[in-house]
């Protein structure tokens, strides 16, 4: 509880090292590093569209129908699937791109495209049915979301309990908030 953060919020790759970052926080698969990573947790990319859309523009029934529909982008232009048990990859255009998950999802709530976002930004209007699943035979496998730091440094006890405290958080189904439990 006494454990004070200081969290900057950047979809760049920073080198921790020589901008004196203690942690960072990865999603997807890493790229070969120096840095000693710890898996927190797991996210699964969905595709999907609000009925409203599918209803006035149909549902792409494979890849190569997503190049006729209004692609949500983030911050690629690649869409990430499993063909043939295996991983694929598909370039999509789209009148938005927007680093906001919320907003991409705002946007696909009002009818306005097809979004590719994690579960937790999706997991809930889906159950509801206020989102539906795109392609759900072809959906990407689970990435992982990770806490790296620098392995040359040591490891500060404040460092490893918000390690601790984000992989226990982090880790429990349906879990994305960050804060501490009630009671």
């Amino acid at each position: 509880p006494a454990l004070e953060v200081t969290l900057n919020l950047t979809n760049q790759l920073l080198d921790l090292v020589h901008d004196g970052y203690d942690l960072a926080i990865r999603l997807g698969h890493l790229k070969d590093s120096s840095l000693v990573a710890r898996r927190l947790a797991g996210r699964v990319p969905y595709v999907c569209a609000s009925p409203a859309y599918t209803a006035h523009r149909g549902m792409p029934n494979s890849l190569s129908e997503l190049a006729r529909h209004t692609c949500l982008l983030g911050n690629g232009d690649e869409w990430h699937f499993t063909l043939d048990a295996r991983p694929y990859s598909v370039r999509v255009r789209g009148l938005l791109k927007c680093n906001s998950g919320h907003a991409l999802v705002d946007a696909a709530l009002k009818g306005i495209g097809i979004v590719q976002l994690p579960d937790y930004y999706v997991s809930d209007h889906l159950a509801t049915g206020r989102l539906i699943e795109l392609l759900p035979e072809l959906r990407a496998p689970e990435e992982g979301i990770w806490a790296l730091y620098p392995q040359n440094r040591h490891l500060s006890p404040k460092v490893r309990l918000l390690v601790d405290y984000l992989a226990e958080r982090l880790g429990e189904p349906g879990q994305v908030s960050l804060a501490p439990p009630i009671g």
